[in-house]
């Protein structure tokens, strides 16, 4: 038969396995998540906005597959290999961002909507050495959960809107890049060398 004692007991062990289970916060003093493999990259998508508690930003690539849903203050660690890539936002408007990744290097992607006169505007910013944006990774970080790709149930599959609306996506994003000055492309392209080292990671 349970006393009282016996359960407070099991509640209070219940409680302490859902509070590990959780995603934990990103801080200064926990940023071993953020340490990429000698022989991997690794790509951070940051959501940390309040205002978007109830907005998720959708990464894909080209093939129309899911690379990370991103949402609910959040910073999603994606392990990729090294290389070239192209990938599509969709939340309030589509944007196309190109990196170039080298191995034991991690990159920044910060995901967020700006107010616009009747709605919301989707806003992409990389993190980008010699810019404001390298300072500010930091700060950007602060109160996100951190959750990584292998858990998202969107990585790797296909996405569910319709598929000319998918298309249409990636036009818009593609046509928007094509139409932009050497600055615009510029502004949504990561280089090998905009990756931190373990070494600045170890920095946030």
């Amino acid at each position: 038969m349970d006393t009282p004692l016996k359960t407070y007991c099991a509640s209070l062990a219940a409680a302490c396995a859902l509070m590990l289970a959780q995603p934990h916060p990103a801080a200064a003093y926990d940023n071993a998540d953020f340490i990429a493999p000698k022989d991997e990259a690794l790509v951070v998508f940051i959501q940390n906005l309040y205002e978007d508690r109830a907005e998720s930003f959708i990464v894909f690539d080209a093939d129309k597959q899911c690379v990370a849903e991103v949402g609910g203050r959040q910073a999603e660690v994606i392990s990729m290999k090294p290389g070239k890539y192209i990938f599509y936002v969709a939340s309030f408007r589509n944007q196309r961002i190109e990196i170039d990744l080298a191995a034991g290097r991690t990159y920044f992607v910060r995901l967020n909507s700006i107010a616009k006169t009747s709605n919301r505007g989707t806003e992409v910013t990389l993190v980008q050495r010699r810019t404001e944006s390298f300072k500010l990774v930091k700060t950007w970080l602060q109160g996100a959960r951190v959750t990584h790709g292998r858990d998202d149930p969107c990585r790797g599959k296909p996405l569910k809107e319709r598929q000319n609306r998918i298309i249409r996506r990636i036009n818009d994003a593609n046509s928007e890049w094509k139409n932009g000055d050497e600055l615009y492309r510029y502004r949504y392209m990561l280089l090998k060398e905009d990756g931190l080292t373990p070494t600045e990671v170890g920095w946030l």
